[in-house]
């Protein structure tokens, strides 16, 4: 029932989508808002995230449970990839079916480089398991339904609030998804990840 709600909001996602790409590190933002996200982000991350532009959730028709989480990023110097994409098939109850799309990183710049050897050396411990995994190794794991439960059926429908820090337990099922047009003018690029909870770089400073 919240997925077919979710695919007949779609039209109002893409009005959002006009809204916050007038504002600057908009989906940083938010991830680094979210409780759960922000402890995946490694300082490097955020400085390749800071080049999203969007983030989508392209639900199937047929069934809605299904669909692809899609980062939109602009030209950066740390892969050739315009997307990010990773597809989930809940079809089979309790067994999700993961296609991902290989990140084409450029010469030198790797995020995930580090986690790959620690991986191979471990006899392959997951994504989630690897605390100082990028959060691009995501991308790569088998698995990460966990994940990308939170960015599709929290951190996407609730952005308006986690960019405002508004979101609370309560407002799940809620959106604010217009009212963040005049901050575009007012947000500046520092002021943007102001109050974000403590995350990796925090951790490691």
């Amino acid at each position: 029932l919240h997925a077919k709600y979710e695919l007949k909001k779609a039209p109002l996602y893409k009005k959002r989508q006009g809204v916050v790409a007038e504002i600057p590190k908009f989906w940083l933002t938010c991830l680094e808002k979210h409780p759960i996200i922000t402890s995946l982000i490694e300082m490097e991350d955020a400085e390749a995230i800071s080049y999203l532009q969007d983030i989508e959730i392209q639900r199937s028709a047929e069934n809605p449970i299904n669909y692809k989480v899609v980062f939109v990023f602009g030209e950066n110097p740390y892969f050739a990839n315009d997307k990010l994409i990773k597809e989930f098939d809940f079809s089979d109850k309790g067994n999700a079916k993961v296609t991902n799309h290989k990140i084409d990183w450029k010469s030198g710049r790797d995020l995930t480089a580090a986690a790959k050897k620690r991986e191979a050396e471990n006899d392959g411990d997951e994504f989630s398991e690897d605390e100082e995994a990028s959060f691009f190794s995501w991308f790569d794991d088998e698995n990460g339904s966990e994940l990308a439960d939170l960015i599709a059926n929290d951190l996407f429908p609730n952005a308006g609030m986690y960019y405002t820090g508004t979101v609370s337990s309560d407002d799940e099922d809620e959106m604010v998804p217009f009212e963040l047009a005049s901050d575009a003018e007012e947000v500046s690029d520092d002021e943007a990840v102001e109050g974000a909870p403590e995350n990796k770089r925090a951790k490691r400073a």
